[in-house]
């Protein structure tokens, strides 16, 4: 049963490609109900007028006309090449949100994780610039003391360090963290195959690749089984379907062939072969993180590892056991949230609920 006191809180991750929606419904320091959507929107092909629409709609669908008592956001979307620079981006970003809130007044994550008004995201437009990341991390100070999360999704992947329950990143802007490996350029779905690999073997001779978007990630990771087509969320390299025999036909292309010639079980060692480099690749920048944040001489059996994201645990978590590290959590698991993808926009909302003065209980590890 519902208590009138219960706070109902929207957080908002709005994104180039997709924004990710939950509303929380929170009551003496836990989740009493849950409600997500993500929706697909690539900006910088429909355009950025289509933004307020959008959310528009997405917030009628989640409160079912009920009250909410506070907004709560993050984005990227500002990266979009619909803008021409970051802050026309953050400032298109937050007038839609303003309008949308109307009395209530959206809070803002930054790059620490935390939450400011709108007149001060508008003057500090970097500190809240691509910082969704921040807000997930922030939860999870309150309940590891230490750990690194690996957050994979459909473009990118976040490498997080958390120390004596604070975060404890080297790098604020994506730029500064493209440097120290806490940003990596790799995701599981949007991500063009030449930017994984420049050349694969073929039938036993290294090949190089057609530097075309001819396939994508999505498509890798649907010929081995790791996604469905229901996950496969984002537009085809060709406009085509997301049949199996589409994907190993676009991925056949990506060496100037096609399916016929090659066959369904050489496609699939094209695809094993691209996986893997994606796993290298997160790797290193899990290296390069663990070097920097004066965790070298802890075990790394027994460091916890928290994945999130659509391959949280199908990139990020094979990144980490390849480099020996044994303990892993999921924190849609831990928050008991289904859909990894809305993990940033639930977190959100989570730390905007503490802001109103909900003290959430959580068991720390």
């Amino acid at each position: 049963m519902k208590s009138e006191h219960n706070l109902r809180i929207l957080g908002l991750d709005i994104g180039g490609a997709n924004i990710k929606a939950g509303l929380v419904e929170v009551s003496n320091g836990r989740i009493v109900e849950c409600r997500t959507v993500v929706t697909y929107l690539p900006l910088w092909r429909v355009g950025k007028k289509k933004l307020s629409k959008e959310l528009q709609e997405i917030s009628t669908f989640l409160s079912k006309t009920d009250k909410i008592d506070g907004v709560g956001v993050t984005m990227t979307a500002e990266l979009s090449d619909v803008f021409k620079s970051k802050k026309e981006g953050v400032e298109y970003v937050l007038r839609n949100v303003e309008s949308l809130c109307g009395n209530t007044k959206p809070l803002i994550v930054d790059y620490t994780g935390q939450l400011i008004k709108l007149e001060e995201a508008y003057s500090d437009y970097l500190n809240v610039s691509s910082a969704n990341w921040a807000a997930t991390a922030k939860v999870l100070t309150q309940i590891f003391k230490e750990c690194i999360l690996i957050d994979v999704g459909s473009t990118t992947t976040d490498i997080i360090p958390i120390v004596n329950h604070k975060v404890s990143v080297l790098g604020s802007t994506d730029l500064e963290r493209l440097a120290t490996g806490e940003l990596i350029y790799t995701g599981i779905l949007r991500s063009n195959i030449s930017s994984i690999v420049h050349s694969i073997p073929i039938k036993g001779k290294e090949t190089e690749i057609a530097s075309e978007i001819f396939a994508l990630s999505s498509d890798v990771h649907l010929i081995l089984g790791n996604i469905s087509q229901e996950e496969y969320s984002t537009d085809t390299a060709d406009g085509r379907g997301k049949s199996l025999d589409e994907c190993l036909s676009r991925l056949a292309r990506i060496v100037c062939s096609d399916s016929d010639i090659l066959g369904e079980a050489e496609i699939k060692k094209m695809a094993y072969n691209i996986y893997n480099e994606q796993i290298k690749k997160i790797g290193n920048g899990l290296k390069q993180v663990w070097s920097q944040s004066l965790f070298e001489k802890k075990l790394k059996a027994r460091f916890p590892i928290v994945t999130t994201g659509l391959g949280g645990k199908i990139l990020g978590k094979e990144a980490a056991l390849k480099l020996d590290f044994r303990m892993f959590s999921d924190i849609g698991e831990i928050l008991g949230i289904k859909d990894s993808q809305v993990i940033a926009a639930i977190s959100i909302a989570l730390l905007v609920a503490e802001n109103r003065g909900e003290k959430l209980v959580w068991s720390t590890f």
